[in-house]
């Protein structure tokens, strides 16, 4: 089948789309520095870089639409002023291509708090615009956790268009046996590699492994850390300052005597990515780490999306 995505990001949707098989023909980002890491990793595939301004007139047809629309108008990390913020009207981007290319599915990704923004009214204004453009939706919260070895719950909304829906999609349990060698892959069993931050690190937070103390910059003022004990074997959800140590949100790992910030290729295994996906854009150029961290918080969990996506039954 066809993808098409929106807010693409480094192509986590369509790395999973295309693991699974389907041909990805577009996409749509606005960031200069993730739409030349796309641009390497997705080579002759088109991308657009403002979603404003994207005609559906001059698109391909295509089956499937991802998007991660924009999280922080209402991310508990943000002001959450939902669609006050034009981070958030961005939703209507989607509905706008989606009304006009009418795909048979699409696949939307959110943070948890979109559910209780506005008390539920932001929400059920996203569901009534899908309903009133002929989509039947339906969805669900999970959690990366599963998949990877990171704590990040999202919602996922999948709207069938009406008339063609085959089959219902969730509720999904939160893990699958069938995506356990893609899962071990994407987290990189059994590698070690060397960094600049140390001089060689266990890169791959394998779940069941050993313990791991997270140590998050202190919020307080107070020079120094605050020391969080997390569960065994899982990093804390990555944001987009888990590079920059004077976010409150960073995230730090204490290794005996030694502390130091999460790797970028520790955070691309963490969502799911191949090593060093965001290391070099499309020109070769090697790409900062501050722009690495910020292109693995934004990402969607590629496992996740694979796995949701695994699910999906086409119209013959």
């Amino acid at each position: 089948m066809k993808v098409f995505s929106m807010f693409s990001g480094i192509g986590g949707f369509d790395l999973a789309m295309r693991n699974l098989g389907h041909e990805i023909i577009g996409a749509c980002e606005i960031d200069k520095y993730a739409r030349k890491v796309y641009a390497r990793q997705f080579p002759g595939v088109p991308i657009h870089n403002d979603a404003t301004r994207l005609q559906a007139e001059s698109l391909p047809q295509f089956d499937v639409l991802c998007a991660g629309f924009p999280c922080q108008a209402f991310s508990i990390a943000g002001k959450r002023r939902g669609f006050e913020d034009t981070r958030g009207s961005l939703f209507f981007e989607i509905a706008r291509i989606a009304k006009e290319k009418k795909p048979s599915l699409l696949l939307l990704e959110n943070v948890k708090g979109l559910l209780s923004h506005d008390k539920g009214e932001t929400f059920r204004t996203i569901i009534s615009t899908l309903n009133e453009m002929g989509y039947d939706a339906e969805w669900q919260v999970l959690n990366s956790k599963y998949h990877v070895p990171q704590n990040r719950e999202r919602i996922f909304i999948v709207g069938h268009l009406r008339g063609q829906r085959a089959r219902q999609v969730f509720p999904l349990g939160d893990y699958d046996e069938r995506n356990n060698e893609t899962q071990q892959q994407a987290q990189g069993k059994g590698k070690r590699i060397r960094n600049q931050y140390t001089g060689s690190i266990d890169a791959n937070y394998a779940k069941g492994g050993g313990s791991r103390t997270m140590l998050a910059w202190s919020s307080s003022g107070r020079k120094g850390y605050r020391e969080e004990r997390i569960k065994i074997g899982e990093a804390n959800t990555l944001t987009t300052g888990d590079g920059c140590k004077n976010q409150s949100t960073a995230t730090y790992v204490n290794e005996g005597m030694k502390i130091r910030k999460l790797t970028p290729k520790e955070c691309e295994r963490l969502q799911g990515f191949p090593d060093d996906w965001t290391k070099y854009d499309d020109d070769g150029n090697i790409v900062s780490d501050t722009q690495r961290y910020k292109m693995c918080g934004n990402a969607v969990t590629v496992p996740v999306v694979q796995y949701i996506a695994s699910h999906f039954e086409f119209p013959s």
